[in-house]
């Protein structure tokens, strides 16, 4: 199904499970990732009302690629009117790594209609959050190879104060050397993804999203202030459930902010389990079915 947005974007969106169960509204990752139908295995169906989207610029929401008016605020916005379309009063929140990011951003806005949140992968947007992914020093420490392809993909010089999302923006944004600037930029993150290699099963379409949008956001900070989202957190009303879901060994997310939005949250669940940042990762997976089991 598809849903007009404003500024010529369309969003297109499914529902899946039982028609008058839960409600939950699933915040993909990314951004760019679009929406994952393997989530579902996590859910009861049964049990709940489960809607997917793609958000803007990515997957089958049109037009793809779009950088125009494609920020933080206006995701949120389009969540709300999802919300409004489905005809849904409140729902649960299920969201993984940049998704957790949306989600409290979306919690800024509308908390009023959220009755629960299941957060895997934390991400606030802190400043030291992207050092760590995308400058010598952080992750790179762990992965130097894997980070050195990184590097050899943006075409620059790397030292310690070198951010490679300003170095990737120009070859992203020229249609001549997209595709290869893509296929690095993706190629670290997976890379770093998973506790145990596994082979990247990404389209060559998803990985164009993944890389341009990202970078993007990336590039803007995702137009979140430092403390902006841990701020919001600590506002969650202690009658809505919080239950994280956060990979001790997750390099694209370390658990700093995982852990610091629970000691902000005293009744909200924190489970660090052996796993990396990807929700299949199986202790991750073991997690989330617990999660929506319990709400």
């Amino acid at each position: 199904m598809y849903l007009d947005l404003d500024s010529g974007h369309r969003m297109y969106y499914e529902e899946h499970g039982n028609p008058t169960g839960k409600p939950v509204v699933v915040l993909h990752g990314g951004p760019g990732g679009g929406l994952q139908r393997a989530v579902l295995k996590y859910f009861d169906l049964g049990k709940w009302r489960v809607i997917l989207y793609d958000q803007r610029g990515c997957g089958r929401s049109t037009p793809f690629l779009s950088l125009r008016k494609n920020t933080t605020w206006d995701l949120v916005a389009d969540i709300e009117r999802l919300r409004e379309a489905c005809r849904i009063d409140q729902w649960t929140v299920f969201g993984g790594s940049w998704g957790t990011t949306l989600a409290l951003a979306y919690a800024s806005k509308h908390m009023k209609r959220i009755t629960a949140f299941v957060l895997r992968g934390v991400c606030l947007m802190e400043p030291w959050e992207t050092a760590w992914l995308y400058r010598e020093g952080g992750a790179s420490r762990l992965y130097p190879e894997a980070f050195h392809a990184f590097a050899v993909g943006s075409r620059s010089k790397v030292n310690v104060k070198t951010n490679l999302t300003a170095s990737y923006k120009r070859l992203l944004r020229n249609r001549r050397t997209r595709k290869a600037a893509a296929a690095a930029w993706w190629g670290w993150e997976s890379a770093i993804s998973s506790l145990h290699p596994r082979s990247d099963r990404s389209t060559p379409k998803q990985i164009e999203s993944l890389a341009v949008l990202e970078n993007h956001y990336f590039s803007h900070n995702c137009w979140v202030r430092p403390g902006q989202l841990l701020s919001v957190a600590k506002r969650i009303p202690a009658t809505v459930p919080v239950i994280i879901v956060q990979g001790r060994y997750d390099l694209v997310c370390p658990p700093t902010s995982a852990v610091a939005v629970a000691a902000a949250l005293p009744h909200a669940e924190l489970h660090l389990t052996i796993a990396g940042h990807t929700a299949s990762d199986p202790e991750n997976a073991k997690a989330l079915r617990a999660a929506l089991h319990a709400l």
